[in-house]
């Protein structure tokens, strides 16, 4: 079995809801990538993304 880097499973997952119409800032993908990462819990996570949302 091949492994899947954080990067490659993001960009598949990326085109595939692009495909769906969604678009990503790069801001939001680096907060999923440190997620991912574990550099932020999802906690932490969620808090980064509606303070996103709410100051547009």
């Amino acid at each position: 079995m091949q492994n899947t880097t954080i990067e490659k499973a993001l960009k598949n997952q990326v085109a595939s809801v692009k495909m769906e119409g969604f678009v990503f800032s790069e801001k939001e993908l680096e907060n999923v990538r440190k997620c991912l990462r574990g550099e932020l819990t999802f906690q932490q996570f969620k808090e980064n993304i509606l303070k996103e949302v709410k100051s547009r």
